[in-house]
């Protein structure tokens, strides 16, 4: 049986969204989930970005939000290069992605995973944060997050925000939550 340092609960559930401003209008509006702090990301930006094995490049925008009973993620891809978000919905449709669980130990998590036969399909070093391809067991991907001072807090922060939120203005820059 696969032992994780985490086991449980994913506490992240992230969907690959068609435009990010609706997807978190309809959250907010809809779920009352809220407010979605949106960030770029450049795969160029990371030293041992890779996918599937390879050196890679991604370009998207990603926003967090807490829920009552876990963070959601919406991830907006503008990379035409393969990447793993193409891999489970086509470009331009929205559908769930996959589940963020934390790791207190990534070395022997992200082992443990792997002599289980699953295949990292991305791999973001030296931030340890890798996906894991279980389409087949999941219908989604299994994202192993290292849990540590700077992502805990990032997502601390992200929570205190859910709290005082008032259902105004349901999409800010990531900026806004750092006091920036």
């Amino acid at each position: 049986m696969l032992k994780l340092s985490v086991p449980g609960v994913p506490f992240q559930y992230a969907w690959v969204v068609a435009d990010m401003e609706a997807a978190a209008q309809y959250w907010a509006q809809t779920v009352g989930v809220g407010p979605f702090f949106v960030s770029e990301v450049d795969s160029a930006s990371y030293d041992g970005f890779l996918y599937r094995g390879e050196p890679g490049s991604l370009q998207m925008r990603v926003a967090w939000a807490q829920g009552a009973q876990g963070q959601i993620e919406l991830i907006e891809v503008s990379s035409t290069a393969p990447n793993i978000y193409h891999d489970v919905i086509e470009p331009g449709q929205t559908g769930f992605h996959h589940v963020g669980i934390w790791s207190d130990d990534y070395v022997s998590d992200r082992a443990a995973l792997e002599d289980d036969g699953f295949v990292v399909a991305q791999d973001m070093s030296p931030s340890n944060i890798c996906y894991f391809d279980t389409t087949a067991q999941l219908g989604s991907m299994v994202e192993v997050i290292e849990r540590n001072d700077g992502i805990v807090g990032l997502f601390a922060l992200v929570a205190k925000a859910a709290e005082d939120w008032d259902g105004d203005r349901p999409l800010r820059p990531v900026a806004e939550l750092m006091g920036g």
